[in-house]
């Protein structure tokens, strides 16, 4: 393989390990003290450009020179380039000048180390005589020649479709068996590249090598101009995939995927490819949780002296591809093809990135030659926004069984799954609801399933808990400021993201970071091990408590069958059956299901929008799916009674009285709303109630009450909670189910319907003041269409009648176990013979 050198960027992963052949895309703010001296040295006019990189430490300094043949003799591929570094070469050793130069299919690299001063100068003079002296017949380079075209010639490009793989890298790979190119041929492609706006030098050392380079080209005569560009040379436009046979390079039955982008800017290229080829990356990432995993070979960008070019290599295992193959490869490009698209758009590139490559280097040749080649890189800077021109090229090997390679049929048919997909990929996956309130402190993202705990039974009751759990450990585990909570409830589970704006960040980047941190865990990356330990043991603790096991009771009675309706975060019984695959099967389920993101954003409509743009790319589509919740059984019927659960010694006991609501019917909530307001408080129904009654004394029957609707959308109730010491729990049921019972009856007063008014106004405006609050109202849609008016006295006296039936009562009593009574053993054997 031909060395890059850092005028590209190689990210190569093998296994966990990342291999860089040149660092790129250093952030602005990360500059070398070598960036911020130097630079370009005047040489007159005439002359080919000189940077210089200023440097201390070395024990010599360097002299390099690149020259583009970009757009010569491109039939050839990398003929030219790798013909014309072995005529410089052998043209400098003649000389006695040791450097070394290297081609590839867009260009020629020499360096070499140096002396300072008069090194410079004496490597400068014998590069442009080795360069600008014609080629004829006999020259003594032509021997040299031959040999490097022999050796291109045993490196074959594997299929002419890689060819404009082959042009965005720059690698030096034959186009067939190479004869050795005359005399004439070499000087047409001298004549071609070796001239003004093809040529740049470059020096890494001090002031006084520069300086004595510099002199050396000013005082030299004239450069003739190069060829000029053509457009042709700007590389394809956005052609349908092309497929060849792969056999022979990747495994039987195997697929190779390489993708290339051609951008206006070739910093952008660059800047883009660490993310890109990053282990943990945005792409590497979204490929790994397709249905059939596709892991990311390499990455590598390169500054082109018009433009940029990354490209991206995806292999495909054999196993993955047994069943269909054609769908599962397309997918995958698809999917690459936007995710290069969206990370090359959102890149932002240094300015001095070619400087800033340059002085990060460790060799001053590989300094010096970064320089020089961004020198000529930099003549293509331009300020086109316009998107990359993306390619597709697939490699699919023939199976042991098949040995036929892949046809014209073929390629047709997987131009038309590329299509499709591509068609699913641009269509949005998630449901979302925006709104933006201008100067809050910081941004906040719901992404959530929309199905919540529906399709969870007895036996996985708080499965999705565990998930939502797991993923926000994983969340969290992410340096910054910015914080991952799970939220779970009966209509929704997921995770709620929030944090402020770093300094100097964009609104725009600030919710595209937020919404990455929200929906990468939750919807692509697998489940950590550690995490879901963590989630499994905290939640399984948390059931363990009193009070859950209280609500998994009232749940499994309210709800048979389905505890979590009731208690979203599961029961112990529920998450400690639900094996580690049980888990990973509901987070996959939850993300092939309907999926909905809130964003209640800091700054305006478009950070909104960047956010959802963002949840969006991490949301596997496969095309045609249809996303639906799963549709449970029949509606179990509630079962009403007295249920007992125990409670460790010392506890104080607790009960709890439920009444079921009909599902769905949002009068009937909005009565049992106001029935518990008014139930609730220090100064509500059993207040009175429980601290009045006669058996009470003078710190009455319980210790803590309250009443709420609980059960979401599927299991409402309306509920009603008593803590009490355990002699006098009895009572306090007893006395809750006597106020129930009046108030059937017809006890409700108007001074109690203003008592709970008051009460879900001060809970209202409470609501309206926590952003986590309305964050989850938006996701669910709350406040949206008008909410039905306040019940009127009667109408919350005829809600009473009709539904608080002492016969519908589910009451659950959790307390210590009692001691048992034994009789006295002396008794016992009284009159018995000894």
């Amino acid at each position: 393989m031909t060395r890059q050198g850092a005028r590209s960027l190689r990210i190569a992963a093998l296994g966990a390990a990342i291999f860089a052949a040149a660092c790129g895309g250093t952030p602005a703010n990360v500059r070398s003290a070598a960036v911020a001296r130097g630079g370009l040295h005047a040489t007159g006019a005439g002359r080919p450009p000189l940077v210089a990189v200023e440097r201390e430490g070395d024990a010599r300094g360097a002299v390099a020179a690149a020259v583009s043949t970009e757009g010569i003799a491109p039939a050839q591929g990398a003929l030219p380039g790798v013909a014309l570094a072995a005529l410089v070469q052998a043209r400098l050793a003649a000389r006695g000048l040791d450097a070394t130069a290297v081609g590839g299919w867009d260009g020629v690299r020499v360096r070499g180390l140096v002396d300072p001063a008069a090194g410079a100068a004496k490597l400068v003079e014998g590069m442009r005589a080795a360069m600008l002296e014609p080629v004829a017949e006999g020259d003594p380079a032509l021997e040299a020649i031959a040999r490097r075209a022999a050796a291109l010639a045993r490196r074959p490009l594997a299929d002419r479709a890689l060819v404009e793989v082959a042009a965005c890298t720059g690698e030096a790979f034959g186009m067939g068996p190479e004869s050795p190119p005359p005399a004439t041929e070499v000087e047409s492609w001298r004549r071609a590249a070796v001239g003004l706006g093809r040529v740049a030098f470059a020096t890494a050392g001090g002031a006084a090598l520069a300086d004595a380079a510099a002199r050396a080209l000013a005082e030299g005569p004239a450069w003739p101009d190069g060829a000029p560009a053509t457009d042709a040379e700007a590389g394809p436009s956005d052609d349908r995939a092309v497929l060849y046979d792969a056999s022979g390079s990747i495994a039987p039955g195997a697929a190779r995927i390489v993708v290339t982008a051609r951008t206006a800017s070739p910093r952008q290229a660059v800047a883009a490819a660490p993310a890109l080829g990053a282990p943990r990356g945005p792409l590497a990432s979204r490929l790994a949780a397709l249905d059939a995993p596709a892991h990311v070979a390499s990455v590598i960008a390169t500054a082109h002296r018009r433009g940029g070019c990354v490209a991206a290599t995806i292999d495909l295992r054999p196993h993955d591809l047994a069943s269909s193959q054609a769908a599962r490869i397309a997918t995958a490009a698809a999917l690459a093809r936007q995710e290069m698209a969206v990370e090359i758009a959102d890149t932002t590139a240094p300015q001095d990135l070619g400087r800033e490559l340059a002085a990060r280097a460790a060799d001053p040749r590989e300094a010096a030659e970064t320089a020089a080649w961004w020198a000529l890189a930099r003549g293509s800077e331009t300020r086109d926004a316009s998107p990359p021109r993306l390619a597709i090229v697939v490699g699919v090997a023939a199976t042991h069984e098949a040995s036929a390679p892949p046809g014209p049929g073929d390629a047709e048919a997987l131009r038309a799954e590329i299509d499709r997909a591509t068609i699913a990929w641009h269509a949005p996956a998630v449901e979302s609801r925006t709104r933006v309130e201008h100067g809050q402190g910081e941004t906040w993202i719901l992404v959530a399933s929309t199905c919540g705990t529906t399709a969870e039974a007895t036996g996985d009751a708080g499965v999705s808990a565990v998930v939502a759990a797991a993923t926000a450990a994983m969340g969290n585990a992410q340096p910054g400021d910015a914080r991952v909570e799970p939220w779970v409830s009966g209509s929704g589970v997921g995770l709620l993201v929030h944090g402020p704006p770093h300094e100097g960040e964009s609104s725009q980047a600030h919710a595209r970071r937020l919404a990455d941190l929200a929906a990468r865990p939750f919807a692509a990356d697998p489940l950590d091990d550690a995490a879901l330990v963590r989630a499994r043991t905290q939640l399984a603790a948390r059931a363990s408590e009193p009070e859950a096991r209280v609500l998994g009771a009232l749940g499994a009675a309210l709800a048979p069958g389905h505890p979590s309706w009731v208690d979203p975060w599961g029961t112990y019984f529920g998450i400690a059956a639900a094996t580690d695959d049980a888990v990973t099967t509901r987070a996959s389920s939850m993300r092939a299901g309907p999926l909905r993101v809130a964003v209640l954003a800091d700054d305006d409509e478009a950070q909104a929008q960047a956010a959802i743009r963002a949840v969006d790319r991490w949301i596997a589509r496969r095309p045609g799916e249809a996303r639906s919740c799963p549709s449970p059984a029949t509606l179990p019927r509630v079962q009403p009674g007295t249920y007992a659960v125990a409670t460790p010694p010392g506890a104080p006991s607790e009960a709890a009285l439920a009444i079921a609501l009909p599902p769905g019917d949002e009068t009937a909530d909005v009565d049992a709303r106001w029935i518990a307001a008014a139930l609730d408080g220090p100064d509500g129904l059993l207040a009175r109630a429980l601290s009045a009654a006669p058996a009470a004394g003078a710190e009455g029957l319980a210790r803590a009450w309250g009443a709420a609707v609980e059960g979401g959308t599927r299991a409402p109730a309306l509920v009603v909670r008593v803590t009490a010491d355990d002699v006098h729990l009895d009572a306090a049921v007893a006395q809750t189910r006597a106020l129930l019972d009046r108030l059937r009856q017809g006890a409700l007063r108007d001074d109690d319907r203003v008592h709970a008014a008051a009460a879900l106004a001060r809970a209202a405006a409470a609501e309206a003041l926590d952003p986590r609050a309305r964050t989850i109202d938006l996701w669910r849609g709350e406040g949206a269409p008008p909410r039905p008016p306040p019940p009127t006295l009667d109408t919350l006296r005829a809600f009473a009648a009709a539904t608080l039936h002492d016969d519908a009562l589910v009451i659950v009593a959790a307390r210590p176990p009692r001691p048992e009574i034994h009789a006295n053993p002396a008794r016992e054997t009284h009159g018995r013979p000894r």
